[in-house]
């Protein structure tokens, strides 16, 4: 998924731990630079019943805009700083 200009690669993951140190159904997010995903700039997890709501593609995406609309300013100066 491509979004304000940064790619964002979703891998569903049925090991993620929360709090409760039980293991969450739920999505691996990465952030890069570009398409060619060479430079990662970032990686978070959303987990069914902590960030997301249910086991859903569509959830990890809204939470990816979410987390990513939140993050921008800072990726932008990551960006400022690798002179890309």
């Amino acid at each position: 998924m491509k979004y304000k200009g940064f790619f964002v690669k979703i891998t569903e993951d049925n090991n993620l731990i929360r709090d409760n140190k039980e293991k969450c159904k739920g999505f691996i997010i990465e952030v890069f630079t570009d398409e060619s995903k060479k430079y990662e700039i970032d990686i978070f997890s959303a987990a069914v019943g902590f960030e997301i709501r249910n086991n859903s593609i569509d959830e990890a995406e809204e939470f990816a805009k979410d987390y990513i609309d939140c993050e921008e300013k800072e990726y932008r100066k990551m960006l400022d700083e690798f002179g890309m």
